[in-house]
């Protein structure tokens, strides 16, 4: 997957991590999910990916979700000016033990970049007070313990919260803003919610757009991308990751019935191959 952005992409620093979570959907069907960053060349010439080290008293599972729900980018302008953009996919409410460390984990490594200008943004999986529509209440004990978390985390980690005016995503009945944009040492101008296109409706969040300082880019920058190629007949990866269990199933027993005719089919060339042979 990775290759085929690079390539469609060729201007653009690229990190994706996927992995398959232990838990499944109603359906018995892993939970199949994934981080991307993008960065222009012409504006962060100068990008490192960094780990983010977490409590080794982590239950191993969560360690290994944090490790790819949670990604750190350093990029340097040309002007020299340093930014670290914190990736983020928070656990879900169902899993509050999750979001907890991400939180503890977040928050230790925030602690530790004192005047360094940090970005994070993504799908914090909470709200902001007043950041629900159409809920049933009393709130659900989940969802409330989730946005109690997130206001735990504001209040103990001190930046700039720049809480959405409308919402980000959309369920059935309900909405609710949970895409999010926080910064240390640094301040953005209010960002604009933006709802996906017709051909995206199968996605359930908006699109958040801000904008960093034109101080720090020069105006001549290159800009320049390539024709995006035609991968709609190739493999979706992360839709066969979720479905592989069922596709080996299907393959085995398919080979399993042809084999047997194979071998039938076999036997017959042997046995007319012995009566054509000349004594």
């Amino acid at each position: 997957m990775k290759r085929e952005l690079q390539r469609v992409f060729p201007h653009y620093w690229i990190y994706i991590t996927t992995a398959q979570s232990p838990r499944t959907d109603c359906r018995d069907r892993p939970y199949v999910y994934s981080v991307l960053t993008a960065l222009h060349l012409a504006f962060f010439p100068k990008v490192t990916q960094i780990r983010c080290p977490h409590s080794k008293q982590m239950e191993s599972d969560i360690r290994r979700e944090i490790d790819v729900r949670l990604s750190i980018t350093q990029a340097q302008t040309p002007t020299g000016t340093t930014f670290q953009f914190m990736n983020i996919y928070q656990f879900t409410s169902a899993n509050p033990m999750g979001q907890t460390d991400m939180w503890t984990t977040t928050e230790n490594w925030i602690n530790k970049q004192k005047n360094n200008r940090i970005i994070m943004q993504g799908d914090l999986n909470c709200a902001h007070p007043g950041c629900r529509w159409d809920y049933a209440q009393p709130l659900n004990k989940d969802l409330g313990m989730a946005d109690n978390k997130l206001e735990h985390f504001l209040n103990s980690i001190g930046g700039h919260f720049y809480a959405q005016q409308e919402h980000t995503w959309r369920g059935k009945e309900c909405r609710a803003a949970l895409d999010h944009v926080l910064t240390w040492n640094h301040h953005l101008p209010p960002q604009t919610t933006k709802p996906n296109p017709k051909s995206h409706k199968k996605f359930d969040h908006c699109q958040t757009w801000t904008q960093l300082p034109h101080l720090d880019f020069p105006k001549l920058a290159n800009t320049a991308r390539t024709t995006p190629q035609d991968f709609s007949q190739r493999i979706d990866t992360v839709f066969f990751k979720r479905h592989v269990d069922a596709w080996r199933k299907r393959s085995d027993g398919y080979r399993i019935k042809h084999g047997k005719h194979a071998d039938e089919q076999e036997k017959g060339e042997n046995i007319g191959t012995k009566h054509k042979t000349p004594y």
